[in-house]
């Protein structure tokens, strides 16, 4: 069993994907851990002890990005092929992405996490890194269209869960889609 959580920057993936690996007791794999893991293995530390990152370190499509997409998609494909649940976050789940959920003959629960547009943009504006604010920017220009961040057909089933109240997800949804792919 696989879930694959997608949605737009700064409407709560990576919350939702952590409250679900915690609460199905599963593995959670996310490109953000992975492109900071790489980042991590060619900063330098500075005077005082703060860590200094290379310039691409958190451009969004930059060469970390591309590795640890790149990855994140090996990883899937080892985790599902040893049949191996986890739950994986990722914007947009692209083909290859996809194509390696199904190694093994997963299953595959696709959760849309939103929020409104107002919520998203506020969360990217409240974030301080230098992409966070190139994402902000992005979305308040219009750029960032929802609909590159909806799950593509040929998953096993959706759930969508809307996190602009701000509170805990409501991880029992995705516990009940679950228990219902796995009978």
């Amino acid at each position: 069993m696989v879930v694959a959580v997608c949605g737009s920057p700064g409407a709560g993936k990576t919350t939702v994907a952590r409250a679900t690996a915690r609460c199905l007791g599963v593995p959670l794999l996310t490109r953000d851990e992975i492109k900071t893991g790489l980042g991590l293995t060619s900063a330098s530390v500075a005077a005082g002890g703060k860590v200094r990152f290379t310039p691409d370190f958190h451009v969004a499509g930059g060469p970390l990005s591309r590795r640890a997409e790149a990855l994140m998609v090996e990883t899937a494909r080892l985790l599902a092929s040893s049949r191996v649940s986890f739950v994986v976050e990722s914007s947009v789940l692209s083909q290859e992405l996809l194509d390696a959920l199904f190694t093994g003959d997963a299953r595959v629960l696709a959760v849309h996490v939103t929020a409104r547009e107002s919520v998203i943009g506020h969360r990217l504006r409240a974030r301080t890194g230098a992409a966070d604010q190139q994402l902000a920017s992005q979305f308040q220009r219009g750029e960032m269209k929802p609909s590159i961040f909806t799950p593509p057909s040929g998953v096993d089933a959706v759930v969508t869960l809307d996190t602009s109240d701000g509170e805990a997800p409501n991880v029992g949804l995705i516990e009940a889609a679950v228990a219902a792919l796995i009978r």
